[in-house]
């Protein structure tokens, strides 16, 4: 093979070293790197240079000699297995009588049909009864559109929901109890990295199909037309039982960067590895990719969710250090220059420790973005305020998400001390005022550091907060401004001030209803004016002047006082003698 090589320098832009392959006509270029061979195949050259990326060095996209993904072309099955005399041992029944009508269908309409995707990977992976099917993608060699018409027209089971045609694609059901996405198979060119694939062609042999998707383990098709046998033109089933992770050729990762995160994603569900060329191919595109792509976007949104929300476990805590200590993360923003720091990255690895236990407890809270809300927080934890707004802006952040970020960042510093002072005899208003207008998920990230430092004081924070979210969140007052203002409190800012005293009567019990908060302001409003008759009148009792004459130690002493007035008060004269005197 070697002989076949055309030479290069790992360095030469894939421009003119696609120009020297074609020139001599050769299908690999080559070079030789730390005793190691390296080879591009020159349609992957090709497909770069359509994505406008010829000014990137050939090692970009390089793969040891040797390996798997050297042969791009495949026209052979490389393994196959059969399932059709044990269908009922795997689907549910409902799901088997589908396939069953499906095949006789496909028969008479004279194309080949295929289930391509997780319920084929899962079959061979788990070789175990899948309890439901609900969503089944359908590949058929010809026209999907023609298909989905047929269907309808010779069953009374299929019914056809929506087409698409600038697709190619439609969506049927079968009896209400099944949805099928049915497609044509077709090949793909990406115009630029990161872009939405563009369809060159529809209807095409399956093998063709199966090289354009993003793993082996995914590109296994299990045959409608001939029931139960599943195909493997990708050794996808090889990768399966190896517990690996492949993509299916070397520039998978710059037609489509997401498909990283998706990769970490299965590694940390299936407990998988990557394999050695895909590990290498993930680390090629970080160092050069931040050339032709920005990052973010939708597609990275949702496979961030995607690897975020995989069940907690040691081996999700591993692929998520992985994720934060490779740059994985600049898939978010690949123009950011922060770097996570040991602290981040341990307190990532280790939130699965405690994330279920919170969430079991808040239950009623916890929704399916619960994970994504909370990792978000410790990943964007030490951002600088610029490459944050940048990121989530980037990133397609909600107002929400920005939200909860925002006010996580904001306490960074202050947890131990705000939640600190908590304990199992704190009042409803002491609780109340601690949680309220904080968000639920700034709460529970606030507890999650609190557990990393260790102590109790995460026990009793989270204890106060079931209580706040059971009793007292939702708590309202009966009376508002207005209300104040025609009970003759003053405008301006004494309304914040009752209304505030108010609401902790409430949540002591000392208000229950409108009236008693209505007599709770008269009272407040009565003892007010007490308050401001005392003052008056304290105002006109004067002190006498201190004497200007006298001064000892620095300060003046105060003059004798005159014979008539004390504090500005007329004094009885003296009575004359023999007068009576009242006592």
């Amino acid at each position: 093979m070697r002989d076949s090589l055309i030479p290069v320098d790992p360095a030469l832009p894939i421009g003119p070293a696609l120009a020297l392959a074609r020139e001599q006509q050769g299908d690999l270029v080559s070079y030789v790197q730390a005793g190691k061979g390296w080879v591009v195949h020159g349609d992957d050259l090709s497909k770069m240079a359509t994505m406008g990326l010829p000014q990137l060095p050939v090692e970009s996209v390089a793969i040891p000699e040797g390996s798997p993904l050297s042969h791009v072309e495949r026209t052979g099955l490389n393994a196959s297995a059969d399932y059709a005399k044990r269908l009922s041992a795997f689907f549910p029944i409902y799901f088997v009588a589908a396939l069953y009508e499906l095949q006789s269908l496909m028969q008479k309409f004279g194309s080949k049909a295929y289930v391509i995707g997780g319920i084929t990977r899962d079959l061979m992976l788990y070789n175990e009864k899948r309890l439901r099917v609900h969503d089944v993608d359908i590949t058929v060699e010809g026209d999907a559109l023609a298909l989905a018409d047929f269907l309808m027209e010779n069953s009374r089971n299929f019914q056809l929901l929506e087409k698409f045609p600038e697709f190619g694609t439609a969506k049927i059901s079968y009896k209400d109890s099944l949805m099928f996405d049915v497609a044509s198979t077709r090949q793909e060119i990406y115009p630029h990295c990161g872009a939405l694939p563009v369809v060159v062609n529809r209807g095409v042999p399956l093998v063709n199909d199966i090289i354009r998707r993003d793993f082996t383990i995914n590109a296994l098709a299990f045959s409608v037309h001939e029931l139960g046998q599943v195909l493997d033109y990708s050794n996808g089933i090889r990768d399966i039982q190896a517990r690996e992770i492949r993509v299916l050729h070397p520039i998978s990762f710059f037609e489509d960067p997401s498909r990283i995160l998706r990769a970490l994603k299965f590694c940390a569900r299936f407990n998988f590895e990557l394999a050695e060329e895909t590990a290498q191919l993930l680390e090629k595109f970080l160092s050069f990719g931040g050339a032709c792509y920005k990052g973010g976007g939708e597609r990275i949104k949702q496979e961030l969710k995607g690897l975020l929300r995989v069940e907690e476990s040691e081996t999700k805590s591993r692929w998520l250090r992985y994720f934060l200590e490779t740059g994985c993360y600049r898939l978010l923003n690949m123009e950011t220059t922060f770097r996570p720091s040991p602290e981040v990255i341990e307190a990532v690895e280790r939130i699965g420790q405690f994330l279920p236990g919170i969430a079991s407890t808040l239950h009623q809270a916890v929704d399916a973005d619960f994970a994504f809300d909370v990792y978000l927080c410790f990943i964007f934890r030490d951002f600088s305020v610029e490459e944050f707004q940048q990121t989530a802006a980037r990133l397609g952040l909600t107002r929400n998400e920005r939200e909860f970020v925002e006010q996580f960042r904001k306490l960074q510093g202050t947890v131990q001390e705000r939640f600190g002072t908590l304990h199992e005899y704190s009042s409803p208003a002491e609780i109340y005022d601690l949680f309220h207008g904080l968000h639920r998920i700034t709460v529970v990230a606030c507890l999650l550091e609190l557990a990393l430092a260790g102590g109790n004081c995460s026990k009793n924070v989270l204890e106060a907060f079931v209580k706040y979210k059971r009793k007292w969140e939702k708590m309202r007052l009966e009376l508002d401004g207005n209300d104040l203002i025609g009970l003759g409190v003053p405008e301006g800012k004494v309304i914040g001030i009752l209304l505030d005293q108010l609401l902790h009567a409430k949540l002591a019990g000392q208000v229950p209803d409108r009236m008693d908060e209505v007599q709770y302001i008269q009272n407040q409003l009565a003892a007010h004016a007490e308050r401001l008759a005392e003052a008056k009148a304290g105002e006109g009792r004067q002190q006498p002047p201190e004497p200007e004459s006298k001064n000892i130690a620095g300060r003046q002493q105060p003059p004798e006082p005159e014979s008539e007035t004390i504090k500005g008060r007329q004094q009885p004269p003296e009575p004359e003698a023999g007068a009576d005197v009242a006592r």
